[in-house]
């Protein structure tokens, strides 16, 4: 018995990762009570993503610009390309300010229930970028979700990549118990990790 209006938007709300029904139909209520400015200005937010985003043709991550801010920096160490799932990654591993190599983006991780095979995943600009005749990159970086879909994934690039070139070396981010966590709530494949990943003190 919902306005058409109202159901149409949390319908569209509902399939936003993270929302529920109930979720999504407060957001619509929310909107609905709103002065129609501001409504409009979020529809106008929303339009802009389709039409003036697009993604850099190097590394595949989204942009308002011809190419992104990373790959245009001269500062950027060559050397090294982090691999990650989607761009979503590279602003977290940003934030950090570990890493001032390069980026890309593979578009998801390997599920083949979900449909995503290497066919659908930019695996291939990846392999362009590593053998590319002006190519100086000597370490590849893959920055995975330690679970069984980054794991496959991960497996799949070093099988793929090592077939190509054995001049890149291939790294993935350290595994184990986080900082402040306890080793008693730990589980058996964290353990193993941060057994595997130990650290020399003296």
């Amino acid at each position: 018995m919902l306005p058409k209006p109202i159901h149409d938007a949390a319908a569209a709300f509902d399939r936003l990762p993270g929302i529920g029904p109930r979720a999504a139909l407060r957001y619509a209520y929310w909107l609905a009570a709103q002065p129609k400015d501001i409504v409009k200005q979020f529809a106008r937010t929303l339009d802009a993503l389709t039409e003036g985003m697009t993604r850099c043709p190097v590394c595949s991550a989204w942009t308002d610009a011809a190419g992104c801010d990373i790959c245009n920096d001269p500062r950027r160490e060559e050397t090294s390309l982090c691999v990650v799932a989607t761009g979503q990654d590279i602003r977290i591993i940003e934030d950090s300010g570990a890493f001032k190599g390069k980026y890309h983006v593979l578009g998801g991780l390997l599920d083949p229930i979900e449909g995503r095979t290497p066919e659908t995943l930019n695996i291939d600009g990846l392999i362009r970028r590593l053998t590319t005749p002006d190519s100086r990159l000597t370490e590849l970086i893959l920055a995975l979700d330690p679970d069984v879909l980054g794991d496959t994934t991960a497996l799949y690039l070093t099988k793929k990549i090592q077939e190509i070139t054995t001049l890149v070396q291939i790294t993935r981010l350290a595994r184990g118990i986080q900082h402040g966590a306890q080793i008693e709530y730990a589980d058996g494949t964290t353990i193993a990790d941060a057994l595997a990943n130990r650290k020399r003190m003296l």
